[in-house]
């Protein structure tokens, strides 16, 4: 019998109110950044990059991963914001001013690693026009999309490692006002260590409070968790031996994963801009009783729709429990047919012998025990049929122009 999921519906709500998913997760491969940073593209550039994807063709990588990506823009943001306070004395400033412009020449040499990659894109006319002519070919506009959304990459702990992220305080600028008049006294040096403390690296950095606990991997809001969620598990369907082994050939065959996780990514990212537009104009316009009322009306006949969406992530998420077992039955049979082989190779070297015989009964057994695996991957692959039809909604919702959960 096949072991029921280990994360349900109620979990993946629960872990997206909380922004935090419990455990040590491995940052997403680049396919499944690529995929869920397809979301922000139009629904041509989308599909071109889900094409691209589903037949291994070549697409932008950069060294260390897209999350490395995230951290960089994510500094940039920080760095910004800091200069942009008005309690940041010169000294300082000047600091933070060479390491912004450094990270955004890093930033742009990233841009160019996307946008303009070499061996990825077709560069010739005549290439050009036949990856067009196969529509797989991704125009410019779009990889700029695609850069713009890399840089919102799912990354755990993205926000934890760098008090920076509560700079801008009333209590950081008065602080950086003291550090300063110290750091313009004292030298230079210490003018980079204090930039080193507000940019949360050095050993003097020190941690937040209420950072993220080891073994935990927290992220902005519930719509970047419900993302990473969706990625880490398609990165273990697609990953797993067993996915790709002739025993899913069929299923391989009935579902789309690469444009599953990119549809997903395109409704959540849907969802969180509704919500921000309703926010605003709530906010704007919320001293008028109907018009407050109106938007509340709004965001609950939306909210069915995020629903749906921690559905078809928890569908994801038992493809991935099931295929994972399934593995796990194949490495069995493995070690039965490997088995067998050697009682192959004894009954033969008993038979040129002559002096005893193989028991009939142990190859019964083992006979039985093969039988009893492949049995069992049938039930995966029935358990699997049944996931996949919940993957795809039978009738596609369409969103209005982009919302968030509670």
């Amino acid at each position: 019998m096949v072991e029921q999921p280990q994360v349900t519906t109620a979990q993946i709500r629960d872990w997206c109110d909380r922004s935090r998913v419990p455990g040590d997760r491995p940052e997403l491969t680049d396919t499944a950044s690529l995929l869920i940073a397809a979301g922000y593209l139009t629904p041509a550039g989308r599909a071109i990059v889900v094409r691209r994807a589903s037949t291994n063709r070549p697409l932008p990588a950069i060294d260390g991963g897209f999350g490395e990506l995230r951290r960089l823009q994510r500094v940039i943001a920080q760095t910004e914001h800091q200069l942009a306070g008005p309690m940041v004395p010169g000294v300082v400033a000047a600091v933070l001013r060479n390491r912004l412009n450094g990270a955004n020449r890093r930033r742009e040499d990233l841009r160019k690693q996307v946008v303009n990659p070499k061996g990825v894109f077709a560069g010739g006319t005549r290439a050009i026009r036949r990856e067009r002519r196969e529509n797989v070919y991704l125009e410019i506009d779009e990889r700029e999309r695609l850069f713009a959304g890399l840089t919102c990459t799912p990354t755990p702990n993205v926000n934890s490692s760098s008090p920076m992220r509560r700079a801008g305080t009333v209590a950081m600028d008065r602080l950086a006002g003291v550090v300063g008049q110290v750091a313009a006294k004292s030298g230079s040096p210490q003018a980079e260590q204090w930039a080193n403390q507000l940019l949360g690296v050095g050993r003097e950095a020190a941690p937040l409070a209420g950072a993220t606990a080891p073994g935990n991997a927290s992220f902005v809001d519930g719509y970047e968790t419900v993302l990473f969620i969706a990625g880490h598990y398609y990165d273990r369907v697609v990953g797993n031996p067993a996915w790709r082994s002739d025993h899913f050939a069929a299923q391989r065959t009935q579902v789309n994963l690469q444009a599953e996780l990119a549809e997903i990514a395109a409704d959540v990212i849907a969802l969180r801009a509704v919500r921000i537009d309703l926010d605003r104009s709530k906010r704007d316009a919320g001293f008028d009783a109907a018009f407050a009322e109106q938007i509340d009306q709004r965001e609950t006949t939306l909210r069915p729709v995020w629903t749906e969406l921690l559905d078809r992530v928890q569908a994801l998420v038992e493809v991935a429990h099931v295929v994972e077992s399934a593995a796990i039955e194949l490495r069995i049979l493995a070690e039965y047919d490997k088995a067998a082989t050697i009682d192959d190779r004894i009954d033969q070297l008993i038979a040129r012998s002559g002096d005893r015989e193989i028991s009939a009964d142990n190859s019964r057994r083992l006979t039985e025990q093969v039988r009893s695996g492949e049995e069992q991957l049938r039930i995966y692959r029935d358990v699997l049929q049944g996931n996949i039809a919940r993957l795809s909604p039978a009738v596609p919702r369409e969103l209005p122009a982009r919302y968030e959960p509670s």
